[in-house]
């Protein structure tokens, strides 16, 4: 039995090992470029269905220790009628899918996961899955980039509803220095 466990340690250690050197060369620097266009503070405006929404979200890297780059950590707060969405995000590379996922989770239990691949410079294309209520959603939709401080995200879901929300970034305005 001893050797047995000893054997699975082995392999884990292994296992462990080939798995951080298979990874060592880290998240591109094409996908880099794609996320960093996100960081910031944008505010957004459109329409879900037959309801107005206005909202929006701050967008940082998560990093490492080691300053390196991991993924996207965003606030969001949405209001689509009397209804008032907020949660966090994570955005970030997933290497088995080949995608940016973003998988997103509100402050009353719902969550979203969104696939998105690069078509062009431009455009994104995505499959959408929200959970509300216990109920699922799921669509199709496409991020369109319109300037470094504007895009714009449309969407058809299943149950027939068509969004389309302007996202606009915000001019960060930079804190002067004290003087002493």
């Amino acid at each position: 039995m001893k050797r047995f466990s000893i054997l699975i340690a082995l392999a884990a250690i292994v296992t462990a090992n080939t798995c951080v050197v298979a990874s060592a060369e880290g998240i591109s620097d094409e996908i880099v470029k794609e996320l960093d266009y996100l960081v910031g503070k944008w505010e957004s405006e459109g329409n879900v269905g037959d309801k107005h929404q206005v909202g929006g979200f701050t967008c940082r890297w998560a990093r490492t220790e080691e300053k390196e780059k991991v993924c996207l950590f965003a606030e969001f707060s949405y209001k689509t009628g009397d209804d008032i969405n907020s949660g966090v995000t994570l955005i970030g590379w997933n290497e088995a899918k080949q995608s940016i996922e973003d998988r997103g989770f509100n402050a009353s239990g719902g969550n979203a996961t969104l696939l998105w691949t690069i078509k062009s410079p431009k455009l994104w294309q995505g499959d959408l899955t929200f959970i509300k209520n216990g109920e699922t959603l799921k669509g199709k939709g496409d991020l369109i980039k319109k300037s470094d401080s504007e895009f714009v995200f449309e969407a058809e879901y299943d149950n027939g509803d068509v969004s389309r929300i302007v996202f606009r970034k915000l001019k960060q305005e930079r804190k002067k220095k004290a003087k002493e």
